[in-house]
């Protein structure tokens, strides 16, 4: 057998694009159905079409491979499913700004037809890039199944689910007060609104009372380009100030209109004034309070935000901002200002434009959503769909228990056309699976289809049954339907997780997932979320180039706890490179002794040590509670688990016991030590698989092959370890962890006192008789390892003189010092170093006994706290012992 070559530092660009094309060419992502094995099926959270790879993608995508990976080592038929989302907002904003740009061209001048052909050829010019990513950062995704919103059969899925609500009456249109947004010139959802804090100025004017001449009732506003829409003044019943008003108008200053006040409970007779103008068609609250009283309900702006043709001509064509100040001047002329005040307010932005919102009433469809809600918060309360954390149930809920109804035209061109017709004879409403070609009622041919494009949520809520084939019936949809984990980001936990789930059981009766993964949210070490706004994000592309694919992977999933706050930084992705070549570094180690005439055999229980058994049994512990870890999401630590194995059981404790045995003569000795090292090595290569699936299928399709080890064609479908198996040795692996506390504490010991490593130390200790017998059972090994010349242990052994001590659980080493360390130095350094224990621990005492801290702080701050209260205390102890001593 030849020694594998491996180079002397791990090079990714030599090997991600070789086992990527292996595994795409070997179909071992792909999942046909098959009823004789379980799917497992995970929907990728379909990234804009146009959009790049980001952060976000590099951990929340991660995760998803991770538990795909595993599963499939697990016997599943696993799929993960890729596509892409046509973003209708975003891409067509994106091609309007480049339009803009280049020839100073709105959408309209341009017209829809070729605006549509421009989208097509976006799309195709830009539409791979983010797949062709994913595929750099190795996902194992079913790339045969593949979709895209706007792909047809995706396509005719829409077209059902809005044909099938609007029979069901549960669609309808309406004019009510939208989001609108200005730049886009469309409605937007209350979820695709952020809210800014920002400045802003509280105008307070006075308006004429016309029954009472020279009277006047005060009114305040931010916005007092609105007040041209004004339709009456309301106060609450309540308020003695006012009654007398009631029922009387105010003349409506720049207009000839004339005005009511009314009465309305909503009125906070304790805020400002008291008094509240009421513009029914530029505010939410207004709105309803308008229906209410049946007010008119006045448009004043255009769809860009400027004024309107029906406001005085002063302000006619004015943009809002520009209104707002002639507004305020033109009250200070007419003597009705009174004053200004600035204050703090939340104010609404378009998520994708970032123009301040404008309510404004509009004629839109609306899906009726309580009934859709109700099944969906009944599927959270029995169990049926599953949080982690658990904490986001609540929010879920309380957003479907106060659920608005759903806003889904949007005045844009690029996405799916509302299929609805107009006829233009009898007004007659038509609708269905095809496209009529002449009216239900009066069969006039004169139709005319909406203008209008849905939401792109209207076609991502379907992503759990459309790629499937729904509506139509298939074994795909039979198969894979309901689908088990979602991993996704809690932002979009209404706009797109909600809203599948009402979908799914609408349609299926069943919810379209089990589980809802909330992924962690990356931030900047100041905490700050990344965002493209504020340029703190880190480019993946950038750590892949550096560091490659496997150390972008392990270091995001080790560092994002589930749903919690990642502090990220670029240097963070050295860490994972540096792991990635210690398990480079011990396969070199590894496979020095696996060529020539080494033979791997199978382990013999008889004729391996304490510590390969030691090292078997942690191998199988670490399994278990890997998949323990994976089965409650509890990735990274998972992850992290596996990673204390490989750098500190295998490779301080496994490979650095094994060297006496493999440079030994003993022949049988050397063929049992390296074939157990093989065995788990093997065993950590499927482990980490899922994690960093590169260098583990170089390395593995490199180990020499193990008697008790059949191999698969890839390690990607090789059986994970679960623990299971013959190598069990619970009892001594329980004797070994004795004595590799031995080991640690006499070494500490010696890195304390500053002894010379090369000094050889003897040890006497004072343990019981078990320990005893286990000490001088590996005596060598003890030798070895701290470089000492003698061992003594039992029961009755007395501290010598002068000594230190090393103290572990059942047990106290002492260290002859006399001729190894200046004792009187030693005596000055360990008072020192008492003093600063003492002083932290009667730090950390004094915060436990702080009622304030211990109720505010985290559980697991408290854990913290209580676990280092206790390290100091030993600490505390260890050094008076070897002070005493040393006296």
């Amino acid at each position: 057998m030849s020694e594998p070559e491996l180079s002397q530092t791990y090079d990714p660009k030599e090997f991600e694009t070789k086992w990527y094309k292996f595994w795409i060419d070997g179909k071992f992502f792909e999942a046909p159905v098959d009823s004789k094995k379980i799917p497992y099926t995970i929907l990728m959270p379909p990234p804009n079409v146009t959009s790049q790879l980001h952060m976000g993608h590099g951990t929340t995508y991660a995760l998803q491979d991770i538990l795909v990976r595993w599963k499939r080592m697990r016997g599943y038929n696993a799929l993960w499913l890729p596509g892409t989302d046509h973003a209708g907002i975003a891409t067509q904003m994106m091609l309007e700004k480049q339009i803009e740009k280049d020839e100073g061209k709105t959408r309209h001048q341009i017209g829809r037809t070729e605006m549509l052909k421009r989208l097509e050829a976006w799309k195709d010019k830009y539409g791979g890039m983010i797949t062709d990513q994913f595929r750099s950062l190795g996902f194992s995704c079913d790339w045969s199944k593949e979709a895209y919103t706007m792909d047809p059969h995706l396509s005719k899925a829409v077209r059902a689910i809005f044909v099938k609500l609007y029979k069901d009456g549960m669609i309808y249109r309406g004019e009510r007060l939208v989001n609108w947004d200005p730049i886009l010139r469309t409605a937007i959802s209350d979820d695709e609104i952020e809210s800014v804090e920002m400045n802003a100025t509280l105008w307070h004017f006075n308006y004429p009372i016309q029954e009472l001449p020279g009277e006047f009732i005060g009114i305040a506003t931010t916005r007092p380009e609105t007040m041209l829409g004004d339709t009456a003044v309301a106060v609450n019943p309540t308020d003695d100030r006012y009654k007398h008003l009631v029922g009387k108008h105010v003349k409506l200053p720049f207009t000839d209109r004339l005005i009511p006040i009314i009465a309305d409970e909503y009125v906070a007779a304790d805020f400002g004034t008291g008094c509240v103008k009421i513009t029914p068609a530029h505010d939410v609250n207004d709105f309803e309070m308008g229906k209410r009283h049946k007010l008119p309900m006045i448009n004043v702006m255009n769809e860009d935000a400027t004024m309107a043709d029906n406001v005085p001509a002063r302000f006619k064509g004015l943009d809002r901002f520009v209104a707002r100040k002639e507004i305020v001047k033109g009250m200070k002329e007419l003597g009705l200002f009174i004053k200004d005040e600035t204050h703090r307010n939340a104010v609404p932005h378009s998520d994708r434009s970032k123009a301040i919102i404008e309510p404004r009433l509009s004629l839109q469809w609306f899906v009726n959503m309580k009934a859709l809600a109700k099944p969906a918060i009944e599927a959270a309360n029995n169990g049926d769909l599953q949080f982690h954390p658990s904490l986001w149930k609540k929010t879920y809920l309380h957003w479907l228990e106060n659920i608005q109804d759903w806003c889904i035209s949007r005045q844009i061109w690029w996405g799916h056309r509302i299929p609805i017709w107009y006829c233009q004879s009898c007004q007659t409403v038509n609708t269905g699976m095809d496209d009529p070609t002449s009216c239900s009622k009066c069969q006039s041919k004169d139709l005319k289809q909406d203008e209008d494009v849905l939401d792109t949520w209207f076609s991502s809520w379907l992503w759990p049954i459309s790629p499937f084939g729904w509506p139509e019936k298939s074994k795909e949809l039979d198969y894979f339907y309901p689908t088990n984990t979602l991993v996704t980001a809690n932002e979009i936990l209404f706009l797109w997780v909600a809203r599948m789930v009402m979908v799914g059981l609408y349609t299926q009766g069943k919810v379209p997932f089990k589980d809802v993964y909330i992924a962690a949210t990356i931030c900047d070490k100041q905490g700050k979320k990344f965002s493209k706004t504020l340029g703190n994000g880190i480019d993946p592309l950038d750590v892949i180039a550096k560091h490659g694919t496997d150390a972008l992977r392990f270091t995001g999933i080790a560092l994002s706890p589930l749903g919690g706050r990642v502090r990220m930084e670029i240097g963070d992705f050295e860490h994972g490179a540096r792991f990635v070549n210690k398990i480079w570094n011990a396969a070199r180690f590894l496979f020095r002794y696996t060529s020539g005439n080494a033979t791997i055999q199978t382990i013999d229980h008889s004729k391996i040590d304490i510590a390969s058994q030691w090292l078997l049994e942690e191998f199988a512990r670490t399994s278990e509670d890997t998949n323990r870890l994976l089965d409650q999401y509890r990735v990274n630590e998972a992850v992290n688990r596996i990673y204390h194995f490989v750098w500190g059981s295998y490779c301080d404790w496994g490979l650095e016991c094994a060297k006496e045995s493999l440079n030994g003569t003993d022949e049988t000795r050397k063929a049992q030590t390296i074939s157990v090292l093989v065995y788990v090595f093997d065993g950590i290569l499927k482990l980490f698989s899922p994690v960093m699936p590169f260098v583990t299928e170089e390395l593995w399709h490199k180990m020499p092959k193990h008697p008790e080890l059949p191999r698969a064609k890839s390690l990607v479908v090789e059986n994970y370890p679960v623990g299971t198996g013959p190598h069990r040795f619970a009892s001594s692996a329980d004797q070994w962890a004795r004595i590799q506390e031995l080991i640690v504490e006499v070494r500490s010991a010696r890195a304390l006192a500053n002894i010379n490593p090369k000094d050889s130390l003897k040890i006497e200790m004072r343990c019981d008789q078990d320990l005893a017998s286990i000490v001088s059972s590996v005596e060598g090994l003890i030798k070895r390892l701290v470089n000492v010349s003698d061992v003594k242990a039992g029961p009755n052994i007395q501290r010598p003189g002068q000594s230190l001590v090393a103290i572990g659980k059942g047990f106290e080493a002492y260290i002859p010092a006399l001729g190894l360390i200046d004792i009187e130095s030693e005596k000055k350094r360990l008072s020192n170093e008492r003093d600063r224990v003492s002083k932290v621990l009667s730090g950390l005492t004094t915060k436990m006994s702080n009622p304030n801290f211990v109720d505010r702080a985290p559980e697991d701050v408290i854990v913290q706290t209580k676990e280092q209260i206790a390290n100091m205390q030993n600490q505390l102890k260890s050094l008076e012992q070897n002070i005493s001593a040393l006296s």
